[in-house]
């Protein structure tokens, strides 16, 4: 396999990149491009122009103000990984982050190319759903602000546009008592994609769960929040829910009814229900207890 010929552009600014992609019929933006310069080997995916986004440094920074968190979506997973004030905001994030494949992927691959793929399986997708994080989305005539949820479309397809680009992921601090963590399953240890996935948030206030967030991942065409589970916990006292209690029972089947697997060459439709119902229980018990830490 071979890289077919294509024009390479390096523009400095967003607008410059953007003009690219509006100008240029069958152009691409390209953040580490460990998704697509394999696509393009593999013939899956074929541009004539390519806009790298390497050199553009306002889509490089990590900063917050009182209520968010910024990730620049040219940070790679290595950066927020390494990120002091990712890791004391986003400890979930930092923890879905380091378990994308190996170290050269990490060192190369971006947030933000994670995201854009849309791969149901993508791993820091369903961290940032469980917090409500949003994007910005800036066009070649105006800049929007779109929910997380409301970015993919299908596996592999998102509302973005030809002419626009992710250029921020924003996350909404978390409010006190607030537990999150990730669960992965793959078939190996190490540098293995997604069999099944799931992130989970609580809030717990006075002995309730008062807010709640359940994601679903690799089980659905995208990343998903599962509202039967999210909806059965909400409410609920803590003091009901413990390991192996019919509230965890009720909730783990709760996602499973909100999943629709497939069967695949990692395993199949009814292997990914089983461990998708441990997987949930797994991460609300995990998520409890960073919660009550936080108390």
């Amino acid at each position: 396999m071979h890289l077919p010929d294509f024009i390479f552009h390096q523009p400095v600014s967003v607008q410059e990149a953007i003009g690219l992609l509006n100008q240029k019929s069958n152009a691409v933006a390209m953040a580490g491009g460990t998704d697509l310069l394999v696509e393009l080997k593999k013939g899956i995916r074929r541009h004539e122009d390519i806009v790298s986004l390497a050199k553009i440094t306002e889509l490089k920074q990590i900063t917050e103000d009182k209520n968010n968190l910024f990730i620049g979506a040219c940070i790679t997973h290595s950066e927020v990984i390494a990120s002091l004030l990712v890791g004391r905001i986003a400890p979930a994030l930092v923890e879905a982050t380091s378990k994308i494949g190996s170290d050269q992927v990490r060192n190369t691959g971006t947030i933000g190319g994670n995201i854009c793929t849309a791969a149901s399986c993508c791993d820091t997708a369903p961290v940032l759903l469980s917090m409500n994080a949003s994007v910005e989305i800036t066009g070649f005539k105006n800049k929007r602000i779109i929910p997380l949820r409301n970015f993919f479309t299908f596996n592999k397809k998102t509302i973005l546009q030809k002419d626009e680009l992710v250029t921020r992921i924003i996350v909404p601090k978390p409010g006190p008592a607030t537990g999150a963590c990730y669960e992965k399953f793959g078939l190996r240890e190490a540098g293995s994609i997604s069999v099944v996935s799931v992130a989970a948030k609580v809030q717990i206030l006075e002995d309730t769960f008062v807010d709640v967030c359940i994601v679903i991942g690799a089980v659905a065409p995208t990343p998903k929040i599962s509202r039967q589970a999210t909806d059965l916990l909400m409410g609920k006292k803590v003091s009901e829910f413990i390991e192996k209690s019919q509230l965890l029972e009720d909730v783990g089947d709760a996602a499973v009814r909100d999943s629709i697997p497939i069967d695949d060459i990692r395993g199949g439709a009814q292997f990914r229900r089983e461990v998708l119902k441990v997987m949930v229980k797994r991460a609300i018990i995990r998520a409890v207890e960073i919660a009550g830490m936080k108390n």
